[in-house]
């Protein structure tokens, strides 16, 4: 390992020479939500709250909500200096204050807490792939990397009625899921814009229509019935039959602006030392745009090390086992 540690400059490099325009990149400069604190001493109290020892004040607030958190820290002074102290709060607001400013411009704090960003923080592995991911999706708080985020249905929002007609839900239904509001900009490494708009969460509403209808085998039967029937009324009405769509629309994965709309970089804090992992990209491997060995790929030093045993060491930006 020791060896290994020595050789990595010459092995890795840190960042790729692209801007992946994600959420951090169209934040508002001026924000509703100020993360600083205010340093005079508070006046008022914070209600019955200041009866109970600070620690169970702390484990309190660590499950409340991002949203309702931020809303409880700008009630008084008193209720800052709380939330401040908070230790989870204190190293997000250190290692991930985009994650959290972005959580909030974008009005998906109902749905994560203060707990499970502080847990995702300290995540180092993607949720779907399980290499290092160096992302966090803001709209139900997943550490992800960059080639499932682009990839990946699940990391893809999707427009409400776009939802409905995919997973055969209703309006109502979808109001309920986790939601969020697009801050307008460029987004992607293809610089795309992306208005303002509602999008709500692939995932969720996958799930919703499984639970409405009772299987996935049944939810797609009642879509293709439903599609069909349209078709049959359009063709009377007009004479023309209507095209029963059998694919999604053109995804553009990496070039797809609404893959980044809910996403944001956040290192990894490592509990055990407090220090921070952003992970590293492999020389070998810059070429190329296929896996296992795609130059997005990002690594730790541990993982590092299994990568060279697959594929072997390194000579000249290639891998090579000897």
């Amino acid at each position: 390992m020791g060896e290994l540690v020595s050789s990595l400059p010459d092995q890795t490099y840190p960042c790729l020479n692209l801007n992946d325009h994600t959420l951090d990149e169209n934040l508002p400069v001026s924000e509703h939500y100020p993360l600083q604190s205010n340093r005079t001493q508070p006046v008022a109290r914070a209600g019955t709250l200041d009866s109970l020892p600070l620690e169970l004040i702390h484990k309190i607030l660590c499950q409340l909500d991002v949203r309702t958190l931020s809303d409880f820290r700008a009630t008084n002074r008193r209720a800052t200096e709380l939330v401040d102290t908070l230790p989870q709060y204190k190293a997000i607001i250190t290692h991930a204050r985009n994650a959290l400013r972005g959580i909030l411009s974008i009005q998906t704090g109902r749905w994560i807490t203060c707990r499970t960003l502080y847990q995702k923080l300290c995540t180092p592995q993607c949720e779907h792939c399980g290499d290092f991911a160096g992302y966090l999706y803001l709209l139900t708080c997943k550490r992800v990397c960059f080639l499932c985020f682009t990839k990946n249905d699940l990391y893809l929002p999707l427009p409400p009625g776009r939802a409905c007609r995919k997973f055969g839900l209703t309006r109502q239904i979808v109001q309920t899921l986790p939601l969020m509001t697009v801050i307008p900009g460029i987004y992607s490494p293809n610089e795309k814009k992306a208005p303002k708009r509602v999008l709500v969460d692939y995932e969720a509403s996958l799930y919703a229509g499984i639970k409405l209808h009772g299987s996935r085998n049944a939810m797609n039967q009642y879509i293709a019935d439903r599609e069909a029937e349209l078709a049959t009324r359009q063709s009377t009405s007009t004479g023309r039959r209507r095209r029963v769509p059998v694919a999604d629309h053109f995804d553009g994965e990496s070039g797809n602006p609404f893959r980044f709309v809910a996403i944001s970089f956040v290192p990894q804090l490592v509990k055990t030392s407090r220090d921070v992992e952003r992970g590293f990209h492999c020389a070998g491997c810059r070429k190329s745009m296929d896996l296992p060995s795609h130059c997005r790929r990002k690594f730790t030093t541990a993982s590092f090390e299994a990568h060279l045993k697959q594929f072997g060491r390194i000579k000249h930006e290639n891998h090579h086992l000897d």
